[in-house]
């Protein structure tokens, strides 16, 4: 989903060197737009109103600092930064989701949401915002553009008050005024974001992505069965990529113990598997083996799903929880204990600035927009790095930093990256699996060695893997299966690299022994135990190093359940 949260950051001094584009040593004054998501790219203005996008590179710059007052970008390579003024906000403020369908003259009202799904049927010639919240107010807006299902390329001409962002290369950042081309084909996607500060006299625009070909996204499953968990309405386990149904517009997917959840483009939910505890949300309790909507909503972001438990956020930031909370998982306040489970949907607390979750067994990891990190439920061997071993029914904040970027748990292991790109551990360390060099229990985040360049982290209960900056893979824990990718089945307590790729982009090590893992060319590959035909391969025969799933390059996400997995693929993918 595109990033909601926008910082604009008045730019008043840049340091140049030989890896920076000479025309990124702007002028006092100039104004830069920080992405506060994952996605660190930033916009710089000139006086002209020329707006420049720079930095979309992580090997530019790896992450600013933002303390509410001054901040500082450091380089990959610590040798230059960059120095910034007083901070503002600006954001989405209306974060419902309004469909719009294009006509020859096409009006978007933002009193009925500033995140827009805008179905192409028709060229627009005549383009108009009402109800821009007024001068002064920085307004950001997001709109969706999908392509006609026929395939029929449709244009927008837009607003003269738009004015677009050059583009970044290696040498040079253009200052070329020129409305972006939309994704061509069928179900086609351009996500686009607008910044006004004056009402809507002038708008900034650029483009935050596209999905060309058609932006069709198909579910796959493979692996185990049981109760349906692989919602091909049926309980016969697929020792290869099978696709659920033929729709081609799921968004996320999350994969729990025994069941999974996930969400389309259009903000519908939908559950299937394994229903104990009311682990599907359906409000009964029956297993499902296809995927059935979650009540009627369009505005869900992001899901995580543990054991007959899962967690969710909204588009309007909201926090919500469903199924067993027999250990306050469900982080209502109800004691652990005495925790009825819940058969649907039910929000947690009223805050409104959720923006990303992770999930395990029975608890959740969350982080706020703010960038602090948040933990509930079973607190096993001191899993949620409280200090202590209590389970705990409600979101309790993990000490006071606001440096958190992405986080990951299983059962009675957690791990978070820091915005500086080091990598923090806690909990069970039985097979060394918190990567300390001993097997050490830690009840608070102690750091993986020095470095500061991981990007990304997934858990298992006695096994991690985690991916660089540079694109190699590394894993350590237990091996008993081959799923640290090592050739054999020993044993690691500090990380070890996976093979010498540097093209490794995601990974998944959240099943029972088995890891999955996307390269950056869209390939598919797993590694570890194979009982079930969770790798993929047609057969049953384990692998102790990565092996790739069929041939095809359009692997979008992947979510490893226990004996099984979910991913979500591209347009007219052939998984075999």
């Amino acid at each position: 989903m595109p990033a909601t949260n926008y910082t604009p950051i008045q730019f008043y001094r840049s340091t140049t060197s030989g890896n920076q584009p000479s025309a990124a040593n702007l002028s006092p004054g100039e104004l830069a737009l920080n992405i506060a998501d994952t996605d660190m790219t930033m916009y710089f203005e000139n006086a002209s109103g020329v707006v420049k996008r720079f930095f979309n590179n992580p090997a530019e710059l790896k992450y600013p600092t933002a303390d509410g007052t001054s901040g500082q970008g450091v380089k990959t390579d610590g040798s230059k930064t960059l120095s910034f003024g007083s901070l503002a906000s600006a954001a989405i403020t209306n974060n419902t989701r309004q469909a719009v369908t294009s006509s020859a003259t096409t009006t978007i009202d933002l009193a009925s949401g500033q995140v827009i799904d805008l179905t192409m049927a028709a060229n627009i010639t005549t383009l108009s915002f009402t109800n821009v919240p007024a001068s002064g107010t920085p307004v950001l807006v997001q709109i969706v553009v999908r392509n006609a299902s026929s395939g029929t390329a449709y244009t927008i001409a837009w607003p003269n008050s738009v004015y677009w962002s050059g583009q970044y290369s290696a040498t040079t950042i253009s200052t070329v005024q020129t409305a972006p081309t939309l994704a061509s084909g069928a179900n086609g996607v351009t996500t686009i974001a607008l910044l006004t500060t004056d009402g809507g006299t002038k708008w900034r625009g650029w483009v935050e992505g596209t999905i060309p070909g058609g932006g069709q996204f198909g579910l796959y499953t493979w692996g185990l069965n049981s109760a349906g968990r692989l919602g091909l309405n049926n309980a016969t386990d697929a020792s290869s990529p099978v696709q659920v149904g033929s729709l081609t517009n799921w968004a996320v997917s999350s994969s729990g113990y025994r069941h999974s959840v996930a969400i389309k483009t259009d903000g519908t939910m939908w559950s299937w598997g394994q229903n104990t505890f009311g682990a599907l949300g359906l409000n009964q309790s029956a297993n499902q083996s296809s995927p059935t909507q979650i009540g009627a909503l369009t505005n869900w972001s992001k899901v995580a799903s543990g054991t007959d438990c899962n967690i969710a956020i909204k588009t309007d930031g909201t926090l919500w929880g469903w199924g067993a909370n027999q250990y306050g998982q469900l982080g209502n306040n109800i004691a652990p204990g005495t925790s009825p489970a819940v058969s649907s949907p039910i929000q947690i607390g009223a805050l409104t600035n959720w923006s990303s979750i992770a999930g395990s067994r029975s608890n959740f990891f969350s982080i706020k927009t703010d960038g602090t990190l948040w933990a509930w439920g079973q607190n096993s061997s001191g899993c949620l790095g409280l200090n202590s071993s209590v389970h705990v029914s409600s979101p309790t904040q993990i000490g006071a930093l606001t440096t958190w970027a992405v986080a990951a748990g299983s059962f009675n292991v957690t791990a978070a990256i820091k915005t500086d790109g080091t990598l923090w551990v806690w909990g069970g360390n039985s097979s060394g699996q918190l990567g300390q060099n001993n097997t050490t229990n830690f009840s608070s985040p102690v750091q993986v060695g020095a470095l500061t360049t991981w990007s990304t982290v997934s858990t298992y209960v006695v096994s991690m893997a985690a991916i660089k900056t540079d694109g190699t893979l590394w894993a350590w824990g237990t091996n008993n299966r081959g799923q640290l990718g090592q050739n054999n089945t020993t044993n690691f307590s500090s990380p070890v690299q996976v093979g010498a790729l540097t093209t490794w982009s995601k990974v998944s090590i959240t099943g029972q022994y088995f890891t999955q893992s996307i390269k950056t060319d869209g390939t598919l590959w797993s590694w570890g135990n194979n009982y079930n035909g969770q790798l993929g391969q047609n057969n049953l025969t384990y692998k102790s190093s990565p092996v790739q799933v069929g041939a095809a390059t359009t692997w979008q996400s992947v979510s490893c359940g226990a004996k099984f997995v979910s991913s979500i693929a591209g347009p007219l993918v052939n998984p075999a």
